[in-house]
């Protein structure tokens, strides 16, 4: 008799009760296994998290071991409203005077009348004379406007605009008069614009006319011609078209405000830096603080049962980090030059972390640059940062403890795996034979309570 044909509920016997007991009673080696599992996928995030921070320390000792993070400029001016000064790669030492005698400037024009010399009280109305088109030319390049009909100050302006050619345009109102204006996109006698068709151009201020407008003497004399900047730099004239000028001084962009003279120093920048080695010492400390959490939590009384090779391979992590600090670079006598990081104010606390003393580290930098260049990386390659991406690499290749560790818990996960399925196939038979087992001796015992019954109605 199967036991879906049994009725587990006819008798004195809670069936499925009991052999629930009993099941789960036999479910302990299904439940440590899936224990174990869960132990290994921890530690397979474990090692994620490790192998992340290592990536990150190795990034950081990769960009000291160049040296390149000591060549940290930054450029200051005396005075900023003359100039002002934006620092990037590539720069040295050094103190400029500048001489600033003329701001770039870009071509303007300005058109307040129309045909008739009137002045103009409605932008939107209809201009008289005005063409269907515009054409402007700025160095070699002619371009077209179109106006369509019927054009007044505002449509023109916003046919420019949109035209996109290097020539912008605004209605300005002034005494309920209007004007339009028109401007080079960029500064400097190469980006004029120059009027071809549609107009007249004096190649000056005044005499000009655009689309049927003429200009006043107001409007002739808030007109500009385009002009370069001129400045020099420690007694050499510099001629740009734009206000910002960088390919004066290595590693500098200026830019230039109005016209007077102000002092660019460039000196090392000891924030940039610094900011640098605190970037390998944050990777570093992440490091340490994440394999000594994993460590512990691991060791902690009362913690599940864990794959001790893993908090063996991360307690000989740290080890193998702290010889790294404690090894001088080879061919550098501590006492005459810098062998370790702690010469230069890079530390170990007592927790294994790194800390920073920055004006150890710019003091050791200002007497003897060189050699704290060559603690870092050097030709022989064995610097510290040279050092430790050497040694991360190797921990995060493929022979590496990180990725031995990862095979063989991923090889321990699957064996647990078919494990569950052997002993959850075991378990489902065990419940089908119980249910079939108690729900017959659940009937059996059922009758016999029925005839116990029926004999005693008889006496």
């Amino acid at each position: 008799m199967s036991a879906s044909s049994i009725s587990t509920n006819v008798g004195p016997l809670d069936v499925q009760s009991i052999v629930s007991q009993l099941v789960a009673a036999d479910s302990q080696p299904l439940n440590q296994s899936r224990q174990k599992q869960s132990n290994y996928q921890s530690e397979l995030s474990t090692l994620g998290q490790v192998s992340s921070a290592l990536s990150s320390l190795q990034t950081a000792a990769s960009t000291l071991s160049t040296g390149a993070f000591l060549q940290q400029f930054k450029a200051t001016s005396s005075d900023t409203t003359v100039a002002t000064t934006t620092s990037s790669s590539g720069g040295v030492a050094g103190t400029y005077v500048l001489n600033v005698s003329q701001l770039a400037k870009p071509r303007q024009l300005v058109f307040d009348q129309d045909s008739t010399g009137a002045a103009i009280t409605d932008q939107n109305a209809t201009l008289a004379g005005a063409p269907s088109a515009l054409t402007f030319k700025i160095g070699s390049t002619s371009s077209t406007v179109n106006l369509g009909s019927n054009a007044s100050l505002s449509s023109i302006a916003s046919s420019i605009n949109a035209a996109g050619i290097g020539v912008t345009a605004s209605v300005v109102q002034y005494n309920n008069n209007y004007s339009l204006v028109l401007n080079s996109t960029q500064s400097g006698p190469d980006n004029a614009f120059t009027i071809t068709s549609g107009g007249t151009d004096s190649g000056s201020t005044s005499g000009n006319t655009l689309a049927g407008l003429q200009q006043s003497s107001n409007a002739a004399s808030e007109s500009a011609n385009a002009q370069n900047a001129l400045l020099s730099v420690n007694g050499v004239n510099v001629s740009s078209s734009s206000n910002t000028v960088s390919n004066v001084i290595n590693g500098v962009s200026i830019g230039l405000n109005k016209v007077g003279q102000t002092t660019v120093t460039m000196a090392q920048d000891s924030s940039g830096i610094t900011s640098s080695l605190q970037t390998f010492i944050n990777a570093y400390n992440q490091v340490i603080t994440s394999t000594q959490s994993a460590v512990q939590s691991r060791t902690s009384v009362g913690s599940a049962p864990t794959n001790t090779e893993i908090s063996s391979d991360l307690v000989g992590l740290q080890q193998q980090l702290a010889t790294m600090l404690s090894t001088p670079v080879p061919g550098v006598d501590p006492s005459t030059s810098y062998a370790y990081l702690a010469q230069v104010g890079i530390t170990q606390k007592a927790d294994g972390t790194l800390t920073l003393d920055s004006n150890a580290f710019n003091t050791a930098l200002t007497n003897n640059p060189s050699a704290v260049s060559n603690l870092f990386g050097n030709v022989q390659n064995n610097g510290v940062g040279n050092v430790f991406n050497t040694t991360i690499n190797n921990l995060l290749g493929p022979t590496g403890f990180i990725a031995s560790d990862k095979t063989n818990l991923n090889s321990l996960i699957s064996t647990e795996q078919d494990r569950q399925s052997q002993l959850q196939s075991a378990l489902d038979t065990e419940q089908a034979n119980l249910l079939t087992q108690y729900s017959q001796l659940n009937s059996e015992l059922s009758q016999m309570q029925q005839s116990s019954n029926s004999l005693a109605n008889l006496l």
